[in-house]
């Protein structure tokens, strides 16, 4: 490969990581929106902030994904924990409120 090549394609695969990573992180805000309806519904049904059983299931789900795709399920875990953690964060702020 040229020097020419290479820069272009660095160039390019930069660009498209920077989509990516614009794409992710509205989706990280849309989903923390979303924690505001969830704690509301909780609520109502009186539940914890915390569900366990919720949690296993997206890390099940996580580690799934993560298999069929190839990708490190204890890097990826760490991840859906962290915006499951977010998430949280943001319904404990709203529970303050009220």
């Amino acid at each position: 490969m040229k020097k020419s090549e290479a820069m272009q394609l660095l160039k390019e695969s930069r660009k498209k990581i920077d989509n990516i990573d614009e794409k992710i992180l509205n989706l990280i805000s849309e989903r923390t929106s979303l924690a505001r309806k969830i704690i509301k519904a909780k609520m109502a049904l009186n539940m914890d902030i915390w569900d366990p059983e919720r949690e296993k299931q997206i890390e099940q789900k996580t580690r799934k994904i993560a298999r069929e795709n190839k990708i490190d399920e204890n890097k990826l875990i760490k991840i859906m924990r962290i915006l499951t953690e977010l998430n949280k964060m943001e319904q404990e702020q709203i529970l303050r409120r009220k």
